[in-house]
């Protein structure tokens, strides 16, 4: 419906483009989590950085209108390769001196054709493949094709059971498209094959259920550090001449900002439900992240840091937009 709207805007001149937003005639709105919390200067990771001033730590999530639905009677993916509880999940970390990080990542359904019983007891709601491999391909090829233009590379990491007889399903099933992916055998410079669409497998409630619970879940670490630091993160820089303003960067030094690293894929993250396992799991990747671009300045965070890190994405899992209970 906004899309006329959004075209005629976007032939418009830069000087023209601003009076139409200062208007406030049109207003994006996303349905999903924002959250920001001030770190103080003292507590900065990137000490290096002389500035008086707090930075600030930011996770918004973004939930897609497309394929919407409560969680038992919204799954897998429809003809035009949309899936079900699909969200995309950015980590930004902003410095007074005009740094700025951002790393984004993405959740959603197992994206083949499923169903899912409701039922009265936990664990009991049958799940059922709905369409035949030939029948599926076409839609789960124009869901990944989109991840890839819009992203980049995409690392999927599957975090379903491998014992339990209908995760095994799904997973098979999942297996079996990203083999017949055309972005699995992408062909590159010199004859050499190049895939843009890979995945890993990691059984969360199985490396969990030990004595060491949910801290065991950060051995998913070394299955994915080699893709994740290829990967990188977004790095601008709006320059040591930045105005502070509310913890945030005055409208005129964001334009004068320039790139100076950018993020080349993305992690595509699910369990069943893609509630509690994937959000702690991409709470991992979203610090492996700030690790990284922390490691490039040879600085590293404090607990505390890492703390309000966690507590943030925490809500972010928490808050009901992002369930598809709601």
């Amino acid at each position: 419906m906004i899309d006329p709207l959004i075209r005629f805007r976007s032939r418009l001149s830069q000087h023209e483009r601003g009076i139409l937003d200062e208007s406030r005639m049109l207003t994006s709105a996303i349905r999903g989590f924002v959250l920001t919390v001030t770190i103080a200067a003292a507590a900065s990771p990137l000490k290096g950085l002389k500035s008086n001033y707090p930075s600030s730590l930011t996770v918004l999530s973004r939930l897609s209108c497309r394929r919407a639905g409560t969680r038992f009677n919204s799954r897998g993916i429809d003809d035009d390769g949309n899936v079900a509880n699909f969200v995309e999940s950015e980590t930004v970390f902003w410095h007074p001196s005009g740094l700025c990080f951002s790393y984004v990542q993405v959740r959603g359904s197992v994206p083949i054709f499923w169903e899912q019983t409701t039922g009265l007891l936990p664990n009991q709601q049958k799940i059922q493949i709905t369409r035949s491999p030939e029948a599926t391909q076409a839609a789960f090829d124009k869901h990944f094709e989109h991840l890839e233009q819009a992203y980049g590379t995409v690392q999927i990491l599957n975090l379903m059971s491998a014992v339990k007889p209908q995760e095994v399903d799904l997973t098979t099933r999942y297996q079996h498209h990203i083999q017949h992916s055309p972005l699995n055998q992408t062909v590159g410079s010199g004859g050499m094959t190049d895939s843009r669409l890979i995945q890993s497998q990691f059984d969360f409630h199985a490396e969990t259920k030990g004595s060491g619970g949910y801290e065991a879940a950060s051995m998913v670490r070394r299955l994915i550090k080699e893709r994740a630091d290829s990967f990188a993160y977004l790095l601008c820089d709006a320059g040591h001449d930045s105005q502070y303003s509310g913890s945030r960067l005055e409208k005129s030094s964001l334009q004068e900002s320039f790139v100076i690293l950018q993020q080349e894929g993305i992690f595509r993250t699910n369990c069943l439900d893609c509630l509690d396992r994937t959000n702690l799991i991409q709470t991992i990747i979203s610090q492996m992240a700030i690790e990284l671009c922390l490691s490039h300045h040879s600085e590293r965070a404090t607990a505390d840091f890492w703390m309000r890190h966690s507590s943030l994405w925490a809500d972010n899992g928490d808050v009901s937009p992002l369930s598809p209970l709601s």
